[in-house]
């Protein structure tokens, strides 16, 4: 029986707060090449993505470094609550961009929010025969 509560309280203590985790894993995004349409997923588990600006409307929950390389982030659909974030666009020039995925995560019944913050990064190389 003390055995039972203690395994009860542990998985309730655990279900107290929220801690994202993504897809891909690691700190790099594949690269992408001048001129060639580029694409990347990225997934955020662990509770609902919510991001807002200073005025209380939804926003992207990330944004891209510097912001002049052709790539954007969108939403991979319309739902309101979303857990997956596009990189799309064509590269116009050969860099470092970095990926910035932050925001929050809704809390249940159970546990309280908790925020994320992770950053990727993608190497933008010059297309083939370019000088």
């Amino acid at each position: 029986m003390r055995k039972t509560f203690f395994i009860l309280f542990l998985l309730l203590l655990s279900a107290c707060s929220l801690q994202a985790e993504f897809t891909p894993e690691g700190e790099t995004l594949h690269d992408a090449t001048v001129g060639v349409p580029y694409y990347n997923q990225i997934n955020i588990f662990g509770g609902i993505v919510l991001s807002y600006d200073i005025y209380g409307k939804q926003v992207i929950a990330g944004d891209i470094y510097p912001d002049n390389l052709g790539l954007h982030l969108q939403y991979c659909d319309d739902n309101e609550f979303n857990n997956c974030i596009q990189i799309r666009g064509t590269p116009t020039k050969a860099g470092i961009a970095k990926v910035r995925i932050h925001g929050g995560l809704g809390g249940g019944m159970l546990s309280k929010s908790g925020d994320f913050d992770k950053t990727y990064t993608i190497t933008i190389k010059d297309s083939e025969g370019s000088s």
